[in-house]
C-alpha cells in the first residue's frame, strides 16, 4: 500500500527533499572550468523527504502503540482502536488512517502487540502468537493472558512477557524456559549471538537460551536499549541521553536527550525522543528531524526500518515515512521550476511568499513591497537557465517577468520613477502622514502609498521606491542586456535602465516620490551618505550600490554623465573609501537616532543588496586598478559571510574569478535546502549538541551552520543563525529567488555541471 503511494509521489514530484548529511565530497570528480575554477559534477545523490499520516476524523485522540511493515510494503499500526493502516499521503498532502479490514478474523481479535519477523507481520493476543503469512501456519498458544510484550528468536521461537513473567516458547508452543523479570518494558533480540536483551526502567539484562538471566547494567531512568552491529555493544537509552555499553560512555549532547526508543538502521543509530528524531552516523554526527516539516508530532513511540530504504517514525499524533531517493540538482531545479510557476507567479511577478488558505492545492498571491527584488532574482535565474540549456520555457518565464518589471515603470506615469507593486481593483491609500519617517524607521516596513495607475482606471500602484528595489531593477535589466539576443527586448530594458538612472541623477541622487520628497530609502546623495558615521553599514552600502548603478548605466548607454558622476563620487566625495571600508569595522553606533536604528544589528537585507549589485560593480569597473580594488572589497565581504554558507554569496564571489569560493558549501546548500518550503514551526534552542557563541553584533548564535533541513525556511536576506521560528505551514516561500537563482548561477558560471550522464 505505502509503496504505491510513495511511487505516486515520485512520479508527481520527481524526487524530494534533502536534509542529507551526504556532502559534495560524495559526488563525482571535480573538473575545471575555462577560468581554472573547480566544477562540481552533478551526479545523483540521496535526498530525504517526509510523507506524513495524521490522526484525523474519528481517529483523533487514538493511542498508537506499535508499527509493523511486511515484505510487500504493507504498514500496520496497533492502536487502541484496533489495527490501522495509512491511507494516501504525499509531500504536500498528508494522509490519514483507516481500519485494517484485510483479514476479518484478525480484525475481530483484541491484539496486544504487533511486530515484524522475517519480513512478515506477526501478532500477539491473550491466547496466541500468530501471523497471516506462511499460509497461516504460525499459531503458537501461550499461557500468559495479560501478555503484551513478545520478541521472535531463532527458528520461530518467541520470548513473551506480561511485564513480570517470561516464557520462552518454540514454534509448537512448547515451553523451553520460564522465569521472572519485574517491570519489563522491552525485549530485543540479537540473531548473530542468539540472545535476548531485557529492559526495565532500572536495569538491562541478557537472557541466553539455556542459561540464567545475567544483569548487565543497573541504573535509573532507563527507557530502551538495542544491540549494535554484531551485538557485542549495546546502546541504552535513558532520560539523560544514551549510554554505550560495555565501555560506559554517556552521550548526552544530543539534539534531544530524553530518549524513548532506539533502532540501528542501515549503519546509523536512530534515537526517538520526546522532541523528535535524531540519527547518529558512524562519524558521530547527527541529523535531526523535528517539527511538522518532518513529523506529525514530536513525541516518538517507535522507529522501524521501512520499505525501499525508508524509516518509519511512529509518534503520538501519527506516522512519518522518511524516504530516500536518488536525484540530481537539475532534477531538484525542475521540481522547483514547476512549483514556482504553479504557486508563486502573480501578473508575471515572483511572489516571494504565498498563503495556503485552505490547502496546498491553491495558493493565494498578494502584492508585496519588494516585488521588484524578488522578481528580478527569479528573472535572472531564468535567463541563466536559458543561457546554459537553451530552454525556451525559461526564456519565456524571464520575458513575462520582465514585462511585469517594465510595467512597474510605466504604471506610475512618471518617467524614471518605478513602483513597488501594482494591483487590480485595489485600494488607493496614503499613510504618509506626520511622523511617517520615524514610523518607517522603527518598523522597517515602508509607508503604504497606493495611487491610481496611469495605464488603466481600475489598477493602482504602490509608491515609495527604495534602494533594494533599485538593486533588483538594475540587476534584472543588466542581465537582460548581457544575455538576451532579442533587440526589441534589449531596447526596452535599456530604456528602463536609462530612465531610472537618469531620474536619480537629475534629482541629485535621490528617488523623489510623488509628493516631491525623497523616499525613505532612495538616497545616495553625499549629504546623506557622508553624514552617517563611518562604521554604520549604510554609508558603505549606499556608496557601493550607487557606483555599481552608475558604472552599469555607462556600460550600456555610453553616456558620459554616468561615468563622470561615478568618478566624482569616488574621487571627490569619498565613495571609493566608503565602499572599501573593511566589513570588520561595521558595527553599532548610537551617535543619533538614525545611526542607532541603522546599526542595531547586522543587516542581512544589505548583504543581499551588496552581492546582487556586485554584478555591476566588478565587471564594469572603469579601470583594471579599480577592478582589483573592488575584488578586494568583495573578498572582504565574502570572508565575513563565510560562516553562513550561502550559495548566492559564494557564487557571486566566484564571479570575480576566485579559485577558492567554498564550492562544497554551495553544493551542500543546494542539496540540503528543503523541498517543503512551508513555514513550519522550528525549534532548536533546546538542543545540547550545539556549540553556542557569546552574543555578538552579527547575531551568530552557534559556531557552525545547522543543516538547512533543520532550520527555519529562509531567504538570502534572513538571519540564518536564528535557532527557533514560529510557523503554521500556511505560507509557502518561492524557490525562484531563494534556490533557483544560485543554482542556475552556478551552472552559468560553469562551477556546477549539468547532470553527469551514465551516473545513476
Amino acid at each position: 500500500m505505502m509503496k504505491k503511494y510513495c511511487l505516486q509521489v515520485m512520479l508527481i514530484f520527481l524526487s524530494l527533499v534533502s536534509i542529507a548529511n551526504d556532502g559534495p565530497e560524495k559526488g563525482g570528480k571535480k573538473k575545471k572550468n575555462a577560468r581554472g575554477q573547480e566544477t562540481f559534477q552533478d551526479v545523483p545523490y540521496m535526498q530525504e523527504y517526509a510523507v506524513k499520516f495524521l490522526l484525523a476524523g474519528d481517529k483523533v485522540g487514538a493511542r498508537l502503540d506499535a508499527v509493523s511493515v511486511n515484505r510487500d510494503g504493507q504498514i500496520r499500526i496497533l492502536s487502541d482502536q484496533g489495527i490501522l493502516v495509512p491511507e494516501n499521503g504525499g509531500l504536500f498532502f498528508p494522509g490519514s488512517f483507516v481500519k485494517d479490514v484485510s483479514y476479518p478474523p484478525t480484525s475481530a481479535k483484541r491484539i496486544r502487540s504487533i511486530s515484524t519477523y522475517q519480513d512478515q507481520t506477526i501478532y500477539l493476543d491473550s491466547i496466541q502468537i500468530f501471523s497471516n503469512a506462511w499460509a497461516g501456519k504460525v499459531q503458537i498458544e501461550h499461557d500468559l493472558p495479560r501478555a503484551a510484550l513478545f520478541q521472535a528468536g531463532k527458528e520461530f521461537e518467541f520470548l513473551i512477557s506480561d511485564g513480570d513473567r517470561l516464557i520462552h516458547l518454540d514454534r509448537n508452543g512448547k515451553t523451553l524456559w520460564s522465569g521472572n523479570f519485574e517491570g519489563l518494558i522491552q525485549i530485543r533480540y540479537c540473531s548473530s549471538r542468539n540472545r535476548f536483551l531485557l529492559i526495565s526502567r532500572h536495569s538491562v539484562a541478557e537472557y541466553v537460551p539455556g542459561y540464567p538471566i545475567q544483569f548487565l547494567f543497573r541504573g535509573s531512568g532507563i527507557t530502551s536499549a538495542t544491540y549494535i552491529g554484531d551485538g557485542k555493544k549495546i546502546a541504552v537509552g535513558t532520560d539523560e541521553g544514551c549510554l554505550m555499553f560495555p565501555e560506559g560512555r554517556m552521550i548526552s549532547k544530543l539534539p534531544s536527550k530524553r530518549i524513548r526508543c532506539m533502532e540501528e538502521i542501515d549503519g546509523g543509530l536512530w534515537f526517538g525522543t520526546e522532541w523528535g528524531v535524531c540519527r547518529m552516523d558512524t562519524a558521530g554526527k547527527y541529523a535531526y528531524y523535528a517539527g511538522e516539516r518532518w513529523l506529525p508530532g514530536d513525541r516518538v513511540i517507535q522507529l522501524v526500518k521501512g520499505p525501499d530504504g525508508s524509516v518509519l517514525v511512529l509518534t503520538e499524533k501519527g506516522l512519518t515515512r522518511l524516504c530516500r531517493q536518488k536525484m540530481t540538482l537539475e532534477e531538484k531545479a525542475l521540481f522547483y521550476e514547476k512549483q514556482v510557476r504553479e504557486k508563486n507567479i502573480r501578473y508575471g511577478l515572483n511572489c516571494s511568499s504565498v498563503r495556503l488558505v485552505e490547502s496546498y492545492s491553491s495558493a493565494m498571491t498578494e502584492n508585496q513591497p519588494s516585488d521588484n527584488l524578488w522578481t528580478a532574482m527569479y528573472l535572472v535565474g531564468q535567463l541563466y537557465h536559458y543561457k546554459v540549456t537553451g530552454s525556451r520555457e525559461a526564456r519565456q518565464n524571464a520575458y513575462e517577468s520582465f514585462e511585469a518589471l517594465e510595467r512597474l515603470h510605466t504604471v506610475t506615469g512618471i518617467r524614471g520613477l518605478f513602483g513597488r507593486s501594482f494591483e487590480r481593483d485595489h485600494i488607493t491609500e496614503n499613510n504618509k502622514g506626520p511622523g511617517w519617517r520615524e514610523q518607517e524607521l522603527r518598523s522597517g516596513s515602508p509607508a503604504s502609498l497606493w495611487l491610481p495607475a496611469a495605464d488603466h482606471h481600475n489598477w493602482t500602484w504602490r509608491s515609495t521606491a527604495s534602494s533594494d528595489q533599485t538593486v533588483g531593477q538594475v540587476y534584472a535589466l543588466t542581465a537582460i542586456l548581457e544575455l538576451v539576443d532579442d533587440q526589441d527586448w534589449r531596447s526596452r530594458a535599456l530604456k528602463c535602465l536609462d530612465d531610472l538612472m537618469g531620474y536619480i541623477l537629475d534629482n541629485d541622487l535621490y528617488i523623489i516620490d510623488v509628493d516631491g520628497e525623497p523616499t525613505m530609502w532612495g538616497k545616495w546623495n553625499p549629504d546623506y551618505v557622508n553624514h552617517l558615521p563611518e562604521n554604520v553599514g549604510d554609508r558603505k552600502i549606499t556608496s557601493s550600490n550607487i557606483i555599481a548603478f552608475l558604472q552599469t548605466a555607462y556600460r550600456f548607454t555610453g553616456k558620459s554623465k554616468y561615468k563622470n558622476k561615478a568618478l566624482e563620487l569616488m574621487n571627490e566625495k569619498g565613495y571609493l573609501q566608503n565602499l572599501m571600508r573593511p566589513m570588520s569595522e561595521i558595527g553599532r553606533n548610537d551617535q543619533n537616532q538614525l545611526s542607532s536604528a541603522l546599526s542595531e544589528e547586522w543587516n542581512h537585507s544589505d548583504d543581499e543588496m551588496y552581492f546582487l549589485a556586485y554584478w555591476g560593480l566588478y565587471p564594469y569597473a572603469f579601470t583594471a586598478e579599480l577592478k582589483e580594488k573592488y575584488r578586494v572589497a568583495i573578498r572582504d565581504h565574502w570572508n565575513i559571510e563565510r560562516p553562513e554558507e550561502d550559495a548566492l554569496w559564494n557564487l557571486t564571489y566566484a564571479m570575480t574569478g576566485a579559485k577558492e569560493f567554498d564550492l562544497d558549501k554551495c553544493v551542500r546548500y543546494l542539496r540540503n535546502y528543503p523541498l517543503d518550503l512551508r513555514n513550519w514551526s522550528i525549534h532548536n534552542s533546546h538542543r545540547e549538541d550545539l556549540e553556542r557563541l557569546p552574543a555578538n553584533f552579527r547575531g551568530q548564535t552557534i559556531k557552525s551552520m545547522l543543516p538547512l533541513g533543520e532550520m527555519p525556511i529562509l531567504r538570502h536576506n534572513a538571519q540564518v543563525f536564528n535557532l527557533d521560528s514560529p510557523g503554521d505551514g500556511k505560507s509557502l516561500i518561492s524557490a525562484g529567488d531563494s534556490w533557483l537563482l544560485p543554482y542556475w548561477m552556478g551552472r552559468y558560471l560553469g562551477v556546477i555541471s549539468g547532470p553527469v550522464q551514465g551516473k545513476k
